[in-house]
């Protein structure tokens, strides 16, 4: 019988092993830049677009096709330094995200997107509808914002971006109860969200 050479058996084999590890490497890694892909996006397909493409900064009136009730906006009718705020129901504009309880305020101020804020409407309906959205979309907050008492606010900011998520004790007159609210702006505009200057326009 023949005697065989190994060595001319192993490298064979050697060159072989490497090329299905090398095939089978990339085919992991094909296989795990397609879920990534996947899961970014749908979690940009879910996210809202009145939030994700309104530009701050920009004049009123490039956003008015997304958000249509500041289209009636007039800068004519307010004094210099005035902000105006105008408020709608956040699921009209982001819906199927879980914020049927909150309200979406758009603050404009010398015809720029100033800001923009979600807060709770109904406080007796309160079930931390916009820390669920804050904590999928935008960051983790922690779980102890997410205690029914607690109050205080976590800072996301990022990017240029000032993001603020709140809970604060507040009273509509009826009951009182925990408010919660989640602030976009920008650090040269945030103070046009805040200021005493601020003119409801309303729904």
């Amino acid at each position: 019988m023949p005697r065989i050479d190994i060595k001319i058996v192993e490298e064979p084999l050697k060159k072989i092993m490497t090329f299905y590890n090398i095939k089978k490497m990339k085919n992991i890694l094909k296989s795990m830049v397609l879920i990534l892909t996947l899961v970014l996006f749908n979690k940009s397909a879910f996210s809202c677009d009145a939030l994700k493409n309104v530009k701050l900064g920009e004049d009123f009136s490039k956003s008015s096709e997304i958000l249509d009730f500041i289209d009636t906006h007039l800068p004519e009718n307010y004094n210099d330094g005035e902000t105006a705020v105008y408020e709608a129901s956040t699921a009209d504009y982001c819906p199927d995200m879980g914020l049927e309880n909150t309200t979406l305020k758009v603050f404009i101020y010398d015809s720029k997107i100033a800001g923009m804020r979600l807060e709770t409407w109904d406080l007796a309906l309160q079930k931390n509808e916009i820390y669920n959205f804050v904590k999928n979309y935008y960051g983790n907050i922690g779980e102890k914002a997410k205690e029914k008492n607690w109050t205080g606010f976590e800072n996301l900011s990022s990017g240029g971006y000032k993001l603020y998520y709140a809970k604060m004790l507040d009273n509509d007159g009826i009951i009182g109860g925990v408010v919660e609210t989640f602030d976009i702006s920008t650090e040269e505009l945030m103070n046009y969200t805040i200021s005493e200057d601020i003119v409801e326009v309303g729904e």
